[in-house]
């Protein structure tokens, strides 16, 4: 699901997981300008992908909830 600020993922497991991170770090990359990109693990089947001006220009940076 994309939102304005966020595309929140919701896998039903590993390789549909794989596929949606790449979908949506592809999608994110074309906007970004001046920031890196954010990949969130909130839960075991459920991320957030976002824009984030404290990852740097370039780069994906992780971070598990968990």
């Amino acid at each position: 699901m994309l939102t304005d600020a966020a595309i929140i993922i919701e896998a039903q497991d590993r390789a549909s997981r794989d596929l949606q991170l790449e979908e949506a770090t592809r999608l994110l990359r074309e906007k970004a300008t001046d920031r890196g990109i954010l990949i969130t693990r909130d839960s075991f089947r459920s991320f957030t992908v976002t824009l984030s001006s404290s990852v740097e220009y370039g780069l994906i940076q992780e971070l598990d909830l968990l």
